[in-house]
């Protein structure tokens, strides 16, 4: 029992290297919330990078059709969002509507809100929107 009182007492005693101790242990703190924001920022710029892809390739198709159309173009352009791994319901989706004359100007457009979870236990509830937007000529002369 004495020996542990000792040892209790020799580690009270002694604070040599405490207030590096807590330095490390707040800058470690520090460190790891950076690196769960910088997973949110990837995965911001991810879903990003995603729904412009879809967006690149559905607007091909509105060259092709002249314009777009509410049911085979978001119908083509789901296929594509949901083999890229995006949730279809959170993306709104609009265009220029047909019937477009060849060499006139067309866009399409989508939209989604990507939730930033980094910050969640720290009670903030941050909504990044995210607008993709492209544009293109009319193929086919309309008569």
């Amino acid at each position: 029992m004495k020996t542990m009182r000792k040892f209790i007492e020799g580690i009270k005693s002694d604070n040599r290297g405490l207030s590096e101790t807590i330095a490390i242990v707040y800058s470690l703190l520090i460190f790891m919330v950076f690196a769960v924001l910088y997973v949110d920022l990837y995965g911001y710029f991810y879903t990003k990078n995603n729904l412009k892809q879809a967006v690149d390739e559905t607007i091909i198709l509105m060259k092709a059709d002249n314009g777009y159309d509410d049911t085979v173009t978001r119908q083509y352009f789901d296929n594509i969002v949901l083999k890229l791994g995006l949730d279809t319901t959170k993306i709104t989706l609009s265009g220029t509507p047909k019937i477009v004359q060849r060499g006139e100007l067309m866009e399409l457009k989508a939209s989604t809100a990507y939730e930033v979870k980094g910050l969640r236990p720290f009670n903030h509830n941050i909504t990044l929107n995210i607008i993709v937007h492209s544009e293109g000529l009319a193929h086919a002369k309309v008569r």
